[in-house]
């Protein structure tokens, strides 16, 4: 008896240590969830044609979004921008599809969507649900381009990874903010842990 009290301990200690480490990341991933807001570009399809619009209405909006955007200061008041300027945004991706010969319908939605794991530079950003301005091409079934457009690092072609990192940084904070760029061991496990948990969330509690 004593023999299997001795070995469930390290086993004990062990798990305790993972759901620790499981609950810090995903207050880190909170804290970026709840502090961006990203931009997604979804293309009609996956034809060639239909990836080089996507990167036209991508481009074409790089520089209004960046006026719009310029003065936000939280999530909340990038969201605000967003909605105030629907239709302006819509106009304008509207606008770019036909001045290269496509008449496809234009959907703009704000609000969650969620994502996959995606890098930007040195930065993993945990899959999960993000607030999103989302313009969809078409039926949307296509590929599509993200960036975090709160704080504004959709900036063509890039942002340097070490800007990226500082303007996270001041939205999220530092430690959050070493959380996404995986800069040690432990933040590494954090990061799969919630990787895991996100997984099996989607997979089997929300199907």
């Amino acid at each position: 008896m004593k023999k299997i009290c001795y070995m469930m301990i390290p086993a004990l200690v062990l798990a305790a240590s993972m759901v620790y480490l499981l609950l810090a990341g995903e207050q880190d991933a909170a804290a970026v969830r709840q502090g961006v807001v990203r931009f997604h570009v979804v293309a009609a399809s996956d034809s060639a044609e239909d990836q080089q619009l996507k990167l036209r209405v991508r481009d074409g909006l790089f520089a209004m979004i960046k006026e719009l955007f310029a003065d936000c200061t939280d999530q909340a008041a990038a969201l605000k921008t967003a909605e105030e300027n629907r239709e302006e945004l819509e106009s304008a991706a509207r606008e770019i599809l036909q001045q290269n010969g496509c008449d496809t319908p234009i959907t703009l939605e704000i609000g969650q969507r969620y994502f996959p794991t995606k890098d930007y530079g040195s930065l993993s950003f945990p899959a999960g649900s993000y607030q999103a301005v989302s313009i969809r091409i078409g039926e949307a079934r296509g590929q599509n381009f993200w960036c975090v457009l709160y704080p504004a690092l959709c900036i063509a072609p890039a942002v340097a990874e070490d800007t990226a990192a500082d303007e996270m940084t001041a939205v999220i904070g530092e430690e959050s903010t070493h959380f996404l760029q995986k800069s040690t061991e432990k933040e590494k496990i954090k990061f799969a842990l919630v990787e895991w948990f996100e997984h099996f969330m989607q997979k089997y509690l929300k199907s």
